[in-house]
């Protein structure tokens, strides 16, 4: 009879026994996989996270500014004629194009722009600032006749948001006198800067 319990026992133990082990084994595996689906997610949101703050940091390391003047007078200028300011002093972000007078936006931001623009005594200078070919100001140089030898110099501060590739430039009006003209020597000239980036 003990015989017999002993191994009733014994049986019921190893039963008990492997029927934990399968238990235990679920269990680890069932957190493994939830464990791991964790990790995954986490390692999504640190992805997400990393790629915001490369992007913050690529608005923040990449200063845009410009100025350029015009070293030639230009006279006898056309109507509507664009005007390239072609004395690069300062190009960061290269976003000024001294062969054709653009400024083209490398980022999505807000921006001010400084255009200034010196007439020939005796003549008008006139222009306009453009974004992708729309008006976003004009400047206007005109003496008088009895300002005799006289310059006469304007300055047109504008501030717009651009999206990335957006153009600006200066063209001439040509709307006050029938001859316009505007002075070189760096006494006209185009400048630009990020605000801030949005």
């Amino acid at each position: 009879m003990s015989f017999n319990c002993t191994l009733v026992l014994c049986f019921l133990f190893g039963c008990t026994s492997g029927l934990l082990d399968g238990l235990q084994e679920h269990t680890i595996e069932a957190r493994f996989q939830i464990l791991t689906q964790e990790i995954n997610k986490l390692q999504q949101t640190v992805a997400a996270l990393q790629k915001q703050v490369d992007s913050q940091n690529a608005t923040q390391t990449m200063p845009i500014a410009f100025t350029a003047s015009l070293q030639n007078t230009i006279t006898n200028m056309g109507s509507h004629q664009q005007i390239v300011f072609d004395y690069v002093i300062t190009n960061i972000g290269n976003a000024y194009s001294p062969s054709h007078g653009h400024f083209t936006a490398p980022i999505r931001g807000v921006y001010a722009f400084f255009v200034m623009i010196t007439d020939i005594p005796g003549h008008s200078a006139s222009i306009q600032l453009l974004k992708n070919g729309q008006w976003i100001g004009h400047a206007l140089a005109n003496g008088s006749s009895q300002d005799g030898n006289l310059y006469v110099t304007s300055t047109l501060p504008v501030v717009v948001q651009l999206q990335k590739g957006d153009e600006v430039w200066v063209q001439n009006e040509g709307s006050f006198s029938t001859v316009e003209e505007l002075d070189g020597g760096s006494w006209s000239s185009f400048s630009g800067h990020l605000v801030a980036a949005n």
